[in-house]
Formats: structure tokens, sequence, C-alpha cells
């Protein structure tokens, strides 16, 4: 939320301009202080701005609202305050002492206060939700359960006469039952807005902010860290909330991405060579950046200067010198630049565009090893990728060390699976014979303890790895469709990522439905 600008408020002693009026100086003792109500209002706001709000504030009415105030002539700071609060206000004309012990009084000290700019979350078994006005203690909860879960989404869609939550469990949407409603989904917005330093008076244009978190459970009483990416679009009944939870923890080593022995010697080869590059391919939500952290964790060593470029950066790891984009620095911005920095490997953490292109192979020729992602269908459409951004072909083969393409399957519960043969539509589509198996399908037991009678509990990584080797970097050289290309990297050993699908369904731990639901089509039989 903006602050005021000292030229809206030429006067700020007037209370003319406001349409309200302003009530005389004050004793702070003669208005009751409410923690709920105080809370309705982010403290750094209120603290910027030098307001409060006043009183037991009910949340089902629509009476003005006394709102503490050092100045009640800003006419900006009151549209603001009645913005937020979605009702008007009545300022009060307060001193900064009093403004100050009331925001004290409301909010407390220490970590139980729910102003904090980093939220402490931790795990909740239900939701305790008192009143309608506690929104600040009900965001804690839904973000804390979201995390708790596992979620990689939370999803809060308002409409006509209702608002949906929605978590994305292992890539999968779940609803969940909250007191949100459409009478304290804007004033839950509200909080997010504030929390991620956005605008809560713009309503009409879509804003992006982070939000920061420690979760706290038995596991981990010291807390990690958790950041959320906030989305806020505005639509006809309101506004819509997406937060992309980016969960702290340690990255996973490259041998438990789930790779076979043969690709996973392959790809550890690879990421051993001085220069090059190395491209991780598929759609978002993928995997991509938890198999570039493990190879960054692989390389990572006081020998080597490594320099990444990320958004966002999701895991901090130690001596890395990571860098976020920003509005006045890209990924190609930072990638040109890295180059006069003496770096041996660099991580982009997307490549986007024809300069982020050019960038990359510039520095994988000058002796780095890049490391990015691109979004493809799979690892050889890598090649006609690169060429529609205007790489030479030539330049591709004399550079491309070799690209991975990956998907994201549930894992089915070893408590809850039940051996299954294909039915005919899957046989049909999946090119599978009399016999082939076994296979196995998801059983929910809604007593579960392992799954929750979902029936599947965490989700693997299914890959295809592509690798230049000299005969594979001739084809590229010479123009050599994409379509051949696939088919003599499949005749010198490649898995394609629908056989390594149905090797991971054969092995019990994933199931059909899952493999058609994430292997592309153009992989799959008619």
């Amino acid at each position: 939320m903006a602050a005021p600008t000292p030229e809206e408020d030429a006067n700020p002693g007037s209370t003319e301009k406001t349409g309200n009026t302003a009530e005389p100086f004050t004793e702070l003792g003669q208005f009751e202080i409410d923690g709920r109500s105080v809370r309705l209002l982010e403290r750094d706001y209120c603290v910027e701005n030098e307001v409060v709000v006043l009183g037991r504030v009910d949340a089902r009415g629509r009476e003005p609202v006394a709102v503490g105030m050092l100045n009640p002539g800003r006419r900006s700071l009151v549209a603001e305050v009645e913005a937020a609060l979605r009702r008007p206000v009545r300022p009060v004309r307060l001193n900064t002492w009093e403004i100050r012990r009331a925001l004290d009084e409301g909010y407390g000290t220490g970590e139980a206060q729910l102003d904090r700019s980093t939220l402490l979350l931790g795990p909740v078994r239900g939701f305790s939700f008192e009143r309608d006005e506690d929104v600040p203690r009900l965001l804690d909860e839904i973000l804390g359960r979201a995390v708790e879960l596992g979620a990689s989404d939370v999803h809060v869609e308002t409409y006509e006469r209702d608002v949906d939550v929605r978590f994305r469990v292992d890539g999968v949407l779940r609803q969940v039952a909250t007191p949100l409603s459409v009478a304290n989904v804007q004033a839950a917005i509200a909080r997010l807005k504030v929390l991620s330093g956005l605008d809560i008076a713009e309503r009409r244009r879509a804003q992006d902010g982070r939000i920061q978190s420690v979760f706290r459970d038995a596991a981990d009483p010291k807390g990690r860290e958790v950041d959320f990416r906030l989305s806020v679009v505005p639509g006809p009944f309101g506004e819509d909330a997406v937060l992309r939870i980016l969960d702290s923890s340690s990255p996973l080593p490259l041998e438990k991405l789930g790779l076979g022995e043969a690709a996973l010697g392959q790809l550890e080869r690879l990421i051993a060579n001085p220069e090059g590059m190395i491209l991780v391919t598929g759609p978002t939500g993928s995997g991509k950046t938890t198999t570039l952290y493990a190879a960054i964790d692989r390389v990572n060593s006081p020998t080597n200067k490594i320099l990444t470029v990320e958004d966002p950066i999701e895991y901090h790891f130690e001596k890395t010198n990571q860098k976020q984009v920003s509005s006045t620095m890209g990924f190609a911005d930072y990638a040109r630049a890295f180059m006069r920095q003496n770096p041996d490997v660099i991580l982009i953490g997307e490549i986007r565009d024809e300069d982020t292109a050019s960038a990359a192979i510039r520095a994988a020729q000058t002796g780095h090893l890049v490391l990015s992602t691109l979004h493809t269908n799979d690892a050889v459409a890598t090649l006609s990728r690169l060429r529609t951004l205007g790489i030479d072909a030539g330049l591709i083969a004399a550079c491309l060390l070799g690209a991975v393409s990956q998907r994201l399957v549930r894992r089915l519960c070893p408590h809850c699976r039940v051996e299954a043969p294909p039915d005919g539509h899957e046989a049909g589509r999946l090119g599978l014979k009399p016999g082939d198996g076994p296979f196995f399908r998801a059983q929910p037991d809604p007593g579960c303890p392992v799954c929750a009678g979902i029936g599947y509990k965490g989700r693997q990584g299914i890959y295809e790895l592509f690798v230049l080797d000299p005969e594979m970097a001739d084809l590229v050289a010479n123009g050599t469709p994409v379509h051949r290309v696939r088919a003599a990297a499949i005749e010198k050993g490649m898995q394609p990522l629908l056989e390594n699908a149905l090797d991971k369904a054969r092995a019990g731990t994933t199931s059909l439905e899952e493999v058609l639901r994430t292997v592309p089509y153009r992989q799959l039989g008619e």
C-alpha cells in the first residue's frame, strides 16, 4: 500500500477536504483497544502512516469505524483505510505516542504478534477460526495447513456467492473447507497484499509479490524458511489470489531424482564437463528447478565459482553467488555480466528469449558450464526450440552437451495400491501387450495413515536424457530434422519419456492413470 504524498495533503491539519469530521484531540483512554480490530490494518502500514483502528469492529456491520490518525486531513490516507476496511472511516486525531501505544496494546509483543513481515507458521489440525474479523489468524492457519500438507500452490478463488480455497498437492488440486467467505475474502487478500508490499487500494490490475515465513513443527522445531509468491488478479466478483509455495528444504542429490542407472551415469558425466550447456526441459511445475539444484549441489565446492540468476531463488546454497532477476536486470543482463566475473559454472533460471539464449550459448562457448531450463515437449525438441530462438545449428552442435526432459507423476501409496491389469483404453494408448506388467492402481482407504485416503503420497520424476555424442552432433550441425535425430538417439539407447514412466509403473511406484495424465500425447499411441 503506497503512503500518501505530501503534495496530496498540503494541509494535513484540516478536515474539510475529507468529507469526514475529525474529533478534537483526545485521550486514548476514551477508546477500547480490541486486538482483532487493530489487526485489520497491518502494523507496518499503521506505523508508517501513523494510524490505528479504535474500538471493537463488527465485521458484519457497515457503520463507520473510528480510526486514530496523526493527520486526519490526508484525503488519500482516509481513502486507503476505507478501501482496506471496506466501510466509512471516522477519523480521530491522536498524537504519535497514543498511536504507538494503541498499536502495542493491540498487537502485543514477541513472536505471537500477527503483523510480522516474516510469518511464523506451524501445523494445523483443524481451523479454529473464531470471528469473521480474525483474518490474520485465519490466513496463518490456511498457509500453515498448506505447508503441512506439502502443497505447491494455494488458490483463493472469489465467486458471486462463495469463495473456494484449493491446494495443489502432488500436482493435483484439492478443495479445502475454510471459513473464508464473500464477507471476508477481500480483507484476507488485502492482508496478503500488505505482507508482500503491494498496493491494497489497487483492485483493477494484476499484482505480484512475495511473502516470507518460517514453518516450525515437531520434526523441525527451529523452523525452516518457506516463501510464498503471490499473484493477485482482478475479477467480476472481487480479486483472486494464488500463492506458490517455495519450501527451502535441502535439494535432492542426483541419485535420488529417480533417473535410471544408465541415465544417471550419463548425466553425471555431462555435469563433470568444464564447459558446454546442459538444458532441463518440461512444462511449469515439472521439477526442472529440483534437477538444476541437484546438479549445482553436485558441483558446488570451494574450487568452483558458481553464479546463478533465478526468478525466484528457491534455495540458498552456501558460498554460491545467487542473483534474483529484477526490473532493471533480467536473465540476459546477468548472463552477460557473469562472463566478466570469471565463473566456472553459470546457472540461468530460464531461457525465455533470443537475448538470453544468445548470452547462454556465448558463455558455454567461452569456457563455462552453463545450466538452464527451456520449455519443450521432449528432450530432442530442445534443438528446434533453440533454432527458433536464433541459435545457429552449428553452435548448438558445438555447445549443447545434452538435454533432460522430465515430468512429475504421483507415487502410489504402498498401503493402498492394488494390482490391476490395464484396461483396453490404457493398453491401446500406451502400446501395451497382453501379459505386460504387473501394474497397480490406487484404491484409496479413508483410514490410511500414509495418504489420508488419497491413494497417492508424494511425487517422483520421469525422465528422458538426450546426449549429443559426436554422431548426434554431426546430425544437428547438418540440420537433420528433429524427428530423425530423435529416431537416431533412440537407436543409440536413449530411453523415451514414456518408457521410463512405464518402467516406474511396472515397479509399482505409479499407475498407468498417472502415466496417461502426464506423458505428452505425441509419445502416446492413437
